[in-house]
């Protein structure tokens, strides 16, 4: 079953990425790496081979994206106003 995982690209080979978390993702026949900046937030359309995650899609998202994100994860950095 195909799944969407967005993460930063800590390194690229010819085969293969490997997302700032560590995780390693294979490429399938077509896809290619050249255009992916080091340091770039990504989505990509996977699906698992056996222990593997094949990429069939990588997305180069918009600088800001993964920190609204986090931000919003986080929670604010402002405490809230006296009531």
């Amino acid at each position: 079953m195909p799944s969407t995982i967005v993460g930063v690209l800590l390194e690229r080979h010819r085969d293969h990425i490997v997302l700032a978390n560590g995780t390693q993702i294979f490429l399938d026949e077509g896809v290619t790496t050249n255009p992916l900046p080091i340091g770039a937030t990504l989505t990509i359309l996977c699906t698992p081979q056996g222990d593997k995650k094949l990429a069939h899609y990588i997305r180069v998202n918009p600088d800001g994206v993964l920190d609204a994100l986090e931000a919003l994860v986080a929670g604010s950095d402002y405490p809230a106003p006296p009531a």
